[in-house]
C-alpha cells in the first residue's frame, strides 16, 4: 500500500521562509521517492514505464554541454543521473508495477488538486 503525502521543507539554517515549499512524497516498495515538482513526477512515472532501461552511457558532447568543458575533473556522483541513484530492487517487475501505480496515482491527487 502506497502512502502518498505533500510535506513543507524547512530550512537548514532554522529561519523562517516566507515562500513555503513543499514536496510531493510517496512512499512505495520501502522506499521514498520525494518530488519538488510535477514535471519530475511525471519524468519518473516515463521511467518506470518502460521495461528495458536505456544505456547508461552518456554522450562526451552531452557531458560538456550540461557541465561544462571540465566535467572530467568532476566526481562520479557529480556526472550520474537521478535515476542512476534508485535501488535495483525497485526495477524488479512486480515493485516496478506498484511504483508505477502509486506514481500515476500521485500525479492525479496533485493535477486535480487533491493533494
Amino acid at each position: 500500500m502506497a502512502r502518498i503525502s505533500k510535506e513543507l521543507v524547512k530550512r537548514c539554517d532554522g529561519k523562517a521562509s516566507l515562500a513555503p515549499r513543499h514536496v510531493i512524497v510517496v512512499r512505495v516498495a520501502s522506499f521514498a521517492f520525494r518530488f519538488e515538482t510535477v514535471e519530475r513526477l511525471r519524468k519518473c512515472i516515463k521511467y518506470y514505464e518502460k521495461k528495458t532501461r536505456p544505456s547508461s552511457r552518456i554522450a562526451a558532447k552531452t557531458l560538456a554541454a550540461d557541465l561544462g568543458e571540465d566535467w572530467r575533473e568532476l566526481r562520479g556522483w557529480d556526472v550520474e543521473r537521478w535515476f542512476e541513484r534508485l535501488p535495483m530492487y525497485l526495477l524488479e517487475e512486480p515493485k516496478r508495477q506498484k511504483v508505477l501505480k502509486a506514481l500515476s496515482t500521485a500525479l492525479a491527487l496533485a493535477q486535480t488538486g487533491k493533494l
